[in-house]
């Protein structure tokens, strides 16, 4: 494989948050070339992501001494030293750094704030008085250099914007087709009051115009991390990756049709530092149709702020209604914790009740500050139909390749999962598990009983494999199991014991169960 091509594949995993595989590719290429500037300097970025300071800095020096005008080098090099508060060495790289381009104001902000924090302000001055030339709206710039002015005292660090400072939150905007409303997310995003931020926005192969809505913001604001994935991964792995990209120390999602309040991060961010114990911070939600014209207040509360996690979850499976609290502000050591991602297709639910049993309090505040727009059609002419739309938000589609499935069942399965990771007397584990029955019976049993119905008629009609929209289907009554055939059957079991579990009492399910189980012992490989 030819350099630049394991170049671009290491990029790949890095973009991905593969760390790991990332590294090995690069050092693969310094194997070949060991003066291949890009690979060092990208170990150097991955070491000082991973903590390794000593390892980030031999290798950012170690590049810029084959090339000393290697800008991306010179950045990172004066971003590592400004995190680890060595200041006059940072202001020697980004010194450098202007003195080979002098049109970027971000680098200037950057600099700048490096010699307030080294308490020279006469060096400060022009500095930030040419950042403000180069770009005359930043009213943060306008106001620090006032205070310079006419205060002998030096301004808060915060009151400049630096492109390198590791930001204190950062936002993960996965997208997939949404540039008719991005530009309207990603605005609210940048106009928040609290500056200190970034924005990663992953790409999931758009096909309309969101790539270039992206680059246009990327250009405004040097906040603004984009990435473009060369395939559609589905949502799930989408926000996975905007999370894995983040190092700072709090973290929240956004998505493209949705809003922020400008003092949204700042309100949340005061709750979360008030108690180690939240996980989660949360505002009042404004709900919006998908014509932007105001329906109401979301009634979105939940009581999950108590000490304790079986508390927390039980008030959480009861009460939960519309999952707004998904795009409020995390601790980010704490969501990189959860497990149950991609679990079931009702993912959110599960995600907060393993948040609230496992990992913390979730609290919500006061303020309206959430702008939820309801741009997916809620008017459903069957259950089918409703599965159907819910499944193709994924674009992979690997719920649908699950054939005959019950996504409640499996939905309340996982919950009780969640239930046997604690560490508790067993009555208590009995009686919380017995609370998941009976609240996902009381409040989601209507459709577990369509999707129970459903299969059995399936089953009881000769198919194992029948897809919810309907495009794929398997009939046995037609010869011998595949091995596919087989696999698919199998799958389908553990739905059924699943379902079983939580309804013992249906012959009719323990009928069919038998049905899938008996035409399993009969299988017999045939050739594809």
């Amino acid at each position: 494989m030819e350099i630049e091509q394991i170049l671009k594949q290491g990029e790949g995993y890095f973009t991905a948050g593969n760390l790991e595989a990332a590294k090995g590719c690069f050092q693969q290429i310094l194997e070949s070339d060991p003066n291949h500037i890009e690979a060092l300097n990208n170990l150097g970025v991955i070491n000082h992501a991973k903590g390794n300071v000593e390892g980030a800095e031999n290798y950012f020096l170690k590049a810029l001494a084959i090339k000393e005008g290697y800008l991306d080098a010179l950045l990172n090099l004066a971003d590592l030293y400004q995190n680890a508060e060595r200041w006059k060495e940072a202001a020697i790289q980004l010194e450098k750094f202007i003195s080979i381009n002098n049109h970027d104001y971000n680098v200037f902000n950057q600099l700048g704030l490096v010699y307030l924090e080294m308490d020279d302000t006469v060096k400060a001055l022009p500095v930030l008085k040419k950042s403000l030339e180069l770009n005359p709206e930043q009213k943060t710039i306008k106001d620090s250099l006032s205070a310079l002015t006419h205060s002998t005292e030096k301004p808060t660090a915060p009151r400049v914007i630096s492109r390198n400072r590791r930001p204190t939150v950062c936002i993960g905007l996965p997208v997939y087709n949404g540039g008719n409303l991005l530009s309207q997310a990603i605005e609210s995003i940048l106009s928040q009051d609290f500056e200190n931020i970034q924005l990663i926005i992953s790409d999931n192969c758009s096909t309309d115009n969101t790539e270039e809505v992206c680059l246009k913001y990327q250009t405004m604001d040097k906040r603004i991390k984009y990435h473009r994935l060369e395939e559609n991964l589905g949502i799930e792995p989408n926000f996975k990756n905007v999370l894995g990209l983040s190092s700072a120390p709090y973290f929240m999602w956004a998505s493209h049709d949705d809003m922020r309040e400008r003092t949204f991060i700042t309100k949340c961010l005061e709750r979360i530092e008030q108690d180690p114990s939240i996980a989660l911070v949360y505002p009042r939600s404004k709900v919006l149709d998908v014509n932007s014209k105001f329906i109401g207040i979301a009634n979105d509360h939940i009581n999950a702020d108590q000490d304790s996690g079986v508390e927390r979850f039980r008030h959480l499976i009861w009460e939960l209604g519309m999952c707004n609290m998904v795009f409020g502000l995390y601790r980010t050591k704490i969501l990189k914790r959860v497990r149950t991602m991609g679990k079931s297709l009702f993912g959110d639910t599960l995600f907060l009740a393993e948040i609230a049993l496992l990992l913390g309090k979730i609290v919500q505040i006061d303020d309206v500050l959430f702008v939820r727009r309801l741009t997916r059609n809620y008017n459903y002419r069957s259950h089918d139909e409703r599965y159907e739309q819910l499944m193709s938000l994924d674009v992979s589609s690997k719920w649908f390749s699950e054939g005959i499935s019950l996504p409640h069942c499996r939905l309340a399965y996982a919950h009780l999962e969640l239930v046997n990771y604690l560490e508790i007397e067993n009555s208590e584990k009995n009686f919380l598990m017995n609370d998941v029955l009976k609240c996902f019976k009381t409040r989601y049993g209507d459709k577990m009983k369509y999707e129970i119905d459903r299969a059995i008629e399936l089953i009881n009609n000769g198919y194992f494999y029948y897809t919810w929209d309907k495009k794929q289907s398997t009939n046995w009554h037609s010869g011998n199991l595949r091995t596919t055939d087989y696999f698919h059957i199998n799958n389908l079991l553990r739905h059924l014991r699943e379902a079983l579990f939580i309804f013992p009492e249906r012959t009719d399910l323990k009928d069919a169960y038998e049905m899938c189980l008996k035409k399993a012992f009969s299988f017999k490989a045939i050739s594809p």
